[in-house]
């Protein structure tokens, strides 16, 4: 007797045909620049709508702390009183910096300290670290990405776009928000357990 393995996180080819399924689209097999046109478009729209998920909200899986330090010693002219520290290469969003006052501008943050400490979501590629609600709302973005070039339906992507905004962001979002928090001691999640017992003893 066999047995499926447990908790194997899907890979990003599990990930686009689960959006494929959404669509009534058939599974590919690989995601190929040159291959068909779902692994095409899958090969095109993955990373980038991987990031875009990413940056929508404050995940803990993605949430890194580090310190920059600025390679400069005196402000450059242009920028009076403010060091220039560049962003790390994995920086998708910055979410705090630890300086009373700070500027972002492109891939740099300018801040009056030689040392900052940055807080920011990363570009984590890695889908072991996805949790389930995270990989349904990227499922979900990436069947709303592919619609149209698929097939071409506006009713199918309205509906789509409806259930990640409204859905499966929110609820992923709350999640995640929910376990960083040491579950039960979180507000939002005693809130939501009151919600949900209501709607059972409705």
């Amino acid at each position: 007797m066999t047995t499926s393995p447990v908790n194997t996180p899907l890979t990003p080819l599990d990930i686009c045909n689960l959006a494929l399924s959404r669509l009534g689209e058939s599974p590919v097999t690989e995601l190929n620049a040159n291959g068909s046109l779902p692994s095409r478009l899958c090969y095109m729209h993955y990373h980038p709508v991987r990031r875009e998920v990413l940056c929508a909200h404050r995940w803990s899986f993605a949430t890194v702390r580090t310190t920059l330090c600025s390679a400069e010693d005196t402000p450059a002219p242009e920028h009076t009183h403010q060091l220039r520290h560049s962003l790390p290469q994995d920086c998708l969003r910055v979410l705090g910096v630890n300086a009373r006052s700070w500027t972002l501008r492109g891939r740099a943050v300018y801040a009056p300290v030689k040392e900052i400490k940055l807080l920011y979501i990363a570009d984590v590629e890695d889908t072991a670290l996805f949790e389930p609600l995270f990989v349904d709302a990227l499922v979900l973005r990436l069947a709303w990405k592919l619609c149209i070039p698929l097939i071409n339906s506006t009713t199918a992507r309205q509906a789509l776009g409806e259930e990640y905004h409204r859905v499966a962001l929110p609820q992923a979002a709350h999640f995640n928000a929910v376990q960083h928090m040491s579950n039960d001691s979180h507000p939002l999640y005693r809130l939501w357990r009151q919600n949900m017992s209501s709607r059972n003893d409705a």
